[in-house]
């Protein structure tokens, strides 16, 4: 009784030494200079604000936002827990700027200075206050609370913790840091346990993982897995680590009616091993407790102390505990920048940011370290020192610089620097920022929700984007300097204001390329200081407008759209599958551009393609991007055969129609260069020539209208941007790199709701500019073209319909109805094991019992025997 009264004296005690921690890290977060701090966090701020002020009118869950990428559904592809959460502090701040400016004005006049940015360091607060207290729950349910509150001070301070939420700003990962801990607990108290309600809360803790970050949650999944299989190897537990497995399963079903509009909504992803390899790392970085002051702390770090006390648990642990420091070691070895070549191997690699792993692996060493109540505790004393010691360089988040500065300051300056505050004056429709994200979200921000917002067509979370794949063309455009291609497409996005960055134009241009390529789309300069270039339609046009637009040249397939950037006058398509167009759509162009396209039926897409030929269209046809058989695995298409050929370091000489192509050397990274060639060409006007050799790469075939183009050109192009090659494949397509589409602004009407978009239209065939997404519903006839929202002459009504609702409530209600039935299987599965466990205890005791009582027996008949003798 005594005992249990100390205990709950000893958690109100740890729980006020938390609130007291907690406002001191508020405290120091709004002195530091800096906040909010880091990349993505006014992304997840803007979120709270967004959901916040729908919330007052009545919408908690609303489905469209026209603010960010021409129209974007801002609850569906990034998890809403955190956003209901950023939300709730939006809520709570407009109290505590009115109660702390009163009570406490001189301490906290900078923390909270108004609702929009002190949300976030309530938000901050919380994050270290909830992490802490689950933390201590654990120390209590396994008797060691001293414990349990020393590592929930020093998870929050975990210099990989502090670099995800100060550094990266991914708030939703913050926020599933809260749950981490708990899920990973479960895991650990049902394996030595077997309790059934352990695994009610593995699936529970999961679940809100799910919500927090779905790709978060696939990272633990997966670092659980490699758990489990260690687990099933030290400890032989295959069955209760399965029956965990599928808790884990039930907990990423359970919330389905969200998960599955997510999954299955159709967002392109541009994922790629080129950006995966940036989250791979040199060991001695991950290592390097010094590292962090050469790069101010702007770095993934795993910990020396950590990985010193994942090491001595991996040798000297006990099995209950082994399992998870080796995830540890496992995890660190994997973050390699010599691993990513094996990693790179793996299906879904271009989604294993390695070094996001990091994170989970540490939770596994702490639970790990707080379950191992057989170690000494000058040990124990020994590594909490070391732990918070390797923390002491990465404080400098909390802190900063110490110098105060409140946020609207700090935003005010960059609104006027950035010329982001002269461009929302002017913006009637919609403004493009062109910088190549180096404003971070701070610039989405800015645009569109500081002072008088504007909507945009880039924004923050491009996950999002129905249009992300428009808008990673124009950021390589500025790259690469094609600027007509990415002024046009500005006014194909909706456009009347671009903003340019001067230091990403490319080097090989000036700005007055830039503003002669602006001129021909119609834009014209307005104002420019020394980091940034203004534009404006120089049109007159109303609030709202759409366009209908003439292109002579179509791209169908994944690889066409690059070559858009250097022939603008080339339409990109959605679909990739030939037989998804009619001759009387494709007919009327001068150009069908044919690289990386499908076909469900090749007969048809054959005669398609000679039914355009011969009725005077062009087309092209990159043969690298030619579909292979299915039955076959050959890559042939109209007669024509693909072979493969590898050069290395660059082409040899090339002969064409053209006269002798002398190429430059392939870029690094792809020295070897594996392409095809073509056999089966009627009449070649390519020619790769050597000393042993003469292999035909280009020619026509069936007829002069249809031209095959070998040796990866294209792609090549992309990569260096080689003049020879362009005038080449400008031959081949008989186009100008200089000619545009022809636009024709027309004014619109749109009207929005919380639940609908109503436009009207005097002509037929508008482009919107508004993205097109497929929860929209309409009695009328409305179509997506490259992305965006096409509607006819008259009123469009369209309603936001939620997506796949009836699959998700079945998700989630049959998945909740499995559950009850499953713990219910396993409870009754267990108990009886146990149950039968006891008996067959038992019935060894009384055969023990019994055996003993016969050897009792038998002495005492011996001794009777031995005394009547």
């Amino acid at each position: 009784m005594h005992r249990k009264i100390g205990l709950v004296f000893y958690c109100i005690f740890a729980v006020v030494l938390f609130v007291a921690i907690a406002f001191t890290v508020m405290y120091f977060v709004s002195s530091s200079g800096n906040y909010p701090s880091g990349s993505d966090t006014m992304y997840h701020i803007y979120r709270g604000k967004y959901l916040y002020n729908n919330i007052l009118e009545g919408n908690w869950y609303p489905t469209y936002d026209p603010t960010w990428y021409n129209g974007v559904e801002l609850m569906r592809y990034w998890a809403p827990l955190a956003a209901f959460l950023c939300a709730g502090c939006e809520a709570l701040a407009g109290f505590a700027t009115s109660f702390f400016s009163s009570a406490f004005s001189g301490f906290f006049q900078n923390t909270f200075s108004s609702p929009e940015f002190s949300s976030y360091i309530l938000f901050v607060g919380i994050i270290f206050l909830a992490g802490a207290l689950v933390w201590l729950y654990i120390g209590v349910k396994i008797k060691r609370p001293i414990m349990g509150t020393i590592l929930g001070i020093l998870w929050f301070i975990m210099p990989n913790n502090l670099y995800a939420l100060f550094g990266e700003g991914n708030l939703a990962r913050s926020v599933s840091m809260i749950f981490l801990p708990l899920f990973m607990f479960g895991v650990y108290e049902f394996l030595s346990s077997r309790k059934t309600r352990f695994l009610c809360l593995i699936t529970i803790s999961f679940t809100l993982i799910v919500l927090c970050h779905l790709g978060y949650a696939g990272m633990v999944a997966l670092s659980l897995i490699l758990f489990l299989i260690l687990d099933m190897i030290i400890n032989r537990r295959f069955v209760d680590d399965l029956r965990v497995l599928i808790s884990t399963a039930l907990g990423f079903a359970l919330p389905g009616i969200w998960v599955i509009t997510n999954l299955i909504g159709g967002v392109s992803s541009v994922h790629t091993l080129e950006n995966t390899k940036n989250f791979f790392q040199s060991i001695l970085i991950s290592l390097n407790p010094l590292y962090r002051y050469e790069v101010d702390n702007v770095t993934f770090y795993f910990g020396l102390a950590a990985f010193a006390l994942a090491i001595f648990g991996a040798f000297f642990g006990y099995k209950k505990t082994r399992a998870g420091f080796l995830v540890g070691i496992i995890t660190l070895i994997l973050t390699t920048e010599t691993m990513y070549q094996v990693v790179a191997l793996l299906p879904g690699s271009s989604n294993l940011w390695m070094l996001r792993f990091i994170s989970i692996a540490l939770c596994f060493i702490l639970i790990s370290f707080i379950e191992w109540k057989t170690l000494k505790k000058p040990l124990v004393l020994l590594f909490v020192v070391l732990l918070f010691a390797d923390t002491v360089p990465s404080l400098s988040l909390i802190y900063g610089d110490l110098e105060p500065k409140s946020p609207e300051a700090v935003f005010d300056e960059m609104d006027e620097e950035t010329l982001i505050a002269d461009a929302k004056k002017i913006t009637k429709q919609r403004l493009c920022i062109l910088d190549e994200s180096t404003l971070g979200s701070r610039g989405a921000y800015l645009a569109s929700a500081y002072g008088n917002g504007v909507n945009t067509t880039f924004g923050a979370g491009w996950e999002a984007a129905e249009t992300s794949s428009n808008i990673s063309q124009l950021n390589r455009a500025l790259a690469e300097g094609h600027y007509l291609y990415m002024f046009d497409r500005c006014v194909e996005l909706g456009n009347d204001t671009v903003l340019v960055r001067t230091s990403q134009i490319s080097e090989e241009t000036t700005v007055a390329d830039v503003d002669a390529a602006a001129a021909k789309s119609g834009y014209k300069l307005v104002k420019d200081n020394a980091g940034f270039r203004l534009y404006s339609l120089d049109f007159g046009i109303s609030e709202n407008w759409g366009l209908i637009s003439k292109y002579n040249a179509i791209g169908i397939g994944s690889a066409a759209a690059s070559i858009s950037r250097y022939f603008p006058c080339i339409k990109e398509t959605s679909s990739t599958n030939l037989n998804d167009y009619t001759f009387d759509e494709l007919k009327d162009y001068d150009l069908v551009y044919l690289a990386g396209f499908t076909y469900d039926s090749k007969s048809e897409a054959e005669e398609l393609v000679m039914d355009l030929s011969e009725a005077g269209v062009r087309v092209v046809i990159a043969a690298d991007g030619i579909p292979e058989e299915r039955v076959s695995h050959n890559q042939s298409f109209l007669g024509v055969i693909c072979n493969t050929i590898t050069f290395s370091q660059g082409y040899p000489l090339l002969e064409t129609i053209d006269g002798e192509l002398d190429t430059d050397l392939f870029p690094a990274g792809s020295r070897q260069w594996n392409t095809v060639y073509c056999d089966g060409l009627d009449d070649v006007w390519g020619m790769v020539k050597d000393d042993d050799y003469e292999i035909p790469f280009y020619g026509t075939v069936k007829n002069d209208n249809i031209v095959v183009i070998g040796l990866n050109l294209t792609y090549y192009l992309s990569l260096t941007g080689d003049e020879a090659v362009e005038k080449l494949l400008g031959h081949a397509m008989d186009l100008s790199p200089e000619s545009l589409p022809e636009r024709n602004i027309v004014p619109i009407d749109i009207d929005y709701t919380a639940n609908s978009i109503t436009i009207n239209s005097d002509y037929d065939g508008v482009n919107t500019t508004l993205a097109y997404h497929n929860m929209f519903m309409s009695d009328s006839a409305i179509y997506r073209d490259n992305n965006l929202l096409m509607v006819g002459k008259g009123e469009t009504h369209i309603s936001f319909e939620y997506p796949y609702l009836m699959a998700g409530l079945i998700c989630s209600f049959g998945t909740l109805a499995i559950m009850i039935l499953y713990f219910g299987l396993v409870y009754a599965k267990i108990r009886y094991e146990i149950e039968e466990a006891n008996e067959q205890e038992e019935l060894a005791l009384q055969d023990e019992k019994a055996k003993t009582q016969g050897e009792i027996y038998d002495t005492e008949l011996i001794d009777i025997n031995e005394t009547e003798s």
